[in-house]
């Protein structure tokens, strides 16, 4: 049977670093869209010139959310993985 060692502090580490980066996405998530009301009333007092930019703003806004998303899936996984990992080190099993 084979054993099998975990680093945990640092798998804790890279669990922050993509919960991190999902955060900051998140963030940016919040300001495209508010970036796009923006836009979308420029767009209306300019008689539809910055019309162009808020398509462009508004394809890119759910993009970055998915991969926030996804980021922050990643993190929790790596977590579920680290305490699935300590409780069979602390049971006398070993994944």
């Amino acid at each position: 049977m084979a054993t099998t060692f975990m680093d945990t502090d640092k798998m804790k580490n890279v669990s922050n670093g993509f919960e991190g980066v999902s955060n900051t996405l998140k963030a940016v998530s919040m300001a495209l869209q508010a970036a796009m009301y923006a836009l979308k009333f420029a767009s209306f007092i300019s008689f539809g010139a910055t019309a162009w930019m808020e398509r462009w703003v508004s394809n890119l806004q759910p993009k970055v959310e998915n991969l926030a998303k996804k980021t922050g899936e990643i993190s929790d996984d790596i977590d579920t993985a680290i305490a699935n990992h300590q409780a069979a080190s602390q049971s006398g099993n070993s994944f």
